[in-house]
């Protein structure tokens, strides 16, 4: 039965938002209370829905720290809320991860740093360090070195210096980048010739999962092609690559939602604007034959 005007206040419109656990089952069962939720702004009572957790944008800093204050593992908060774990991981807000407690795992890696004299530095995570030592400039020393590079060029031995113990491979990661960015912060010249994150010459197993939080660090294809091949060779066996890179532009329907649409067509004066700033709402008006309403042809948009 229809509810008379002003029945729908903030409270009940509050009430009725929480007993639904996505926005979708929200359209369906009070379509009403969804309208009036979206006309006044009230956009938070969604926040406990599902489905508006994994909107872009959704997981901020301070949503993803009093998520994470919720788990007492990493492999829990990962587990229970995926969405926001990885928003951590591709942020590299490492900070958010001390509070959880250690649980064993069998594959860790150091950060190490050799420092010149001249203000170069090279910073580096491995397995084995006495090996890693070799490879630059040891008994095992490869050409391709930067750092055995340098010391040809300035015929000077670096000090190495050990940063970290030995800690979980993907801690090591977030921790080897952080290392970089403050040397170079603080003036020193890099020897690193590309991006850090490389899990050293120790070959790990790539679980779909862990392929997952790999992908996370790059932008494109080619730059995880290129940069971690063995991850992403197992991804293309997983058939997993599209998954990592190829961005939704509607959730759910989001979008499928006349009311919704109309709102946010006001923002703009003409369709193609309207396409070019937000195609997945104009292309759901245009599959549903809105446009017409909202951009009336021969008419000015605010006439």
């Amino acid at each position: 039965m229809k509810k008379p005007n002003g029945y729908w206040t903030y409270e009940r419109c509050k009430d009725a938002a929480l007993t639904c656990n996505s926005t979708s089952e929200l359209q369906n069962k009070y379509n009403t209370v969804y309208v009036k939720i979206l006309k006044n702004k009230w956009n938070f009572l969604f926040d406990h829905m599902e489905n508006i957790k994994s909107t872009k944008g959704y997981w901020t800093y301070d949503k993803c720290k009093d998520e994470a204050l919720k788990y007492k593992y990493r492999s829990e908060f990962d587990k229970k809320c995926p969405s926001a774990y990885r928003k951590v991981l591709k942020n590299k807000w490492l900070e958010l991860f001390d509070h959880f407690e250690r649980i064993g795992n069998k594959r860790k890696r150091l950060i190490y740093v050799y420092e010149f004299t001249d203000n170069f530095f090279y910073v580096g995570l491995t397995c084995n360090m006495k090996r890693r030592n070799n490879q630059h400039f040891g008994i095992e020393k490869s050409k391709d070195s930067s750092v055995h590079k340098h010391i040809l060029k300035t015929n000077t031995l670096p000090k190495l210096l050990i940063k970290t113990d030995y800690v979980d491979v993907y801690d090591a990661i977030l921790l080897e980048e952080k290392i970089l960015n403050e040397y170079k912060n603080n003036g020193w010249n890099t020897l690193n010739e590309v991006k850090t994150g490389g899990v050293g010459s120790n070959n790990i197993k790539w679980t779909a999962d862990r392929c997952r939080e790999e992908s996370l660090r790059y932008d494109n294809i080619s730059d995880f092609m290129m940069k971690s091949k063995s991850a992403y060779n197992s991804s293309m066996k997983y058939g997993l690559i599209d998954e990592f890179f190829i961005r939704k532009k509607s959730i759910n329907n989001y979008w499928n939602n006349q009311e919704l649409c109309r709102e946010e067509s006001k923002n703009y004066n003409t369709r193609s604007e309207f396409c070019q700033n937000n195609w997945s709402a104009y292309n759901h008006s245009s599959i549903n034959g809105w446009l017409d309403e909202f951009f009336p042809k021969n008419k000015k948009r605010g006439e």
